[in-house]
């Protein structure tokens, strides 16, 4: 896979099981690793945990890994977590303002549509899981 090709996150190794790794990934948006974000209150900075399948490799807790997923599967991840449900919102609030609905009963409704699609991706998380794979490699610090 080219570098082009690919979406990469410097991380930690959380833990080690037999057939996994949980990488600990600090995502950072670009106020976070600003010199005057403590005066702006505006910087965002999130952990993450993603699993990743062991790969070849000596890997030990703590060690600094990067973390690569190709760009399809990190496309299909978008298209999972925001297209479809800003689709789904945007639909459900305007079949149901144009049947007669009032504002707020559309946008509660549309909420639950939401809820319930989250509620079917978590059922469907292994499935999903086979199709976006993570691929790591270890961080030499010298």
């Amino acid at each position: 896979m080219e570098k082009k090709e690919r979406v990469q996150h410097e991380g930690v190794i959380k833990s080690i099981s037999t057939q996994t790794l949980e990488i600990l990934i600090v995502s950072r948006s670009a106020c976070a690793a600003c010199h005057a974000k403590s005066a702006c209150g505006i910087a965002d900075m999130q952990q993450k945990t993603i699993t990743v399948q062991r790969s070849e490799g000596e890997f030990h807790v703590g060690d600094q890994v990067m973390v690569y997923a190709s760009m399809n599967h990190a496309v299909y991840s978008v298209i999972l977590a925001y297209i479809i449900p800003s689709m789904l919102i945007l639909a459900a609030i305007f079949l149901l303002e144009r049947s007669g609905s009032d504002e707020l009963q559309a946008a509660v409704i549309s909420l639950i549509f939401l809820s319930g699609y989250f509620f079917i991706l978590y059922l469907l998380r292994n499935k999903i899981s086979k199709k976006i794979k993570f691929t790591i490699e270890k961080i030499d610090n010298y």
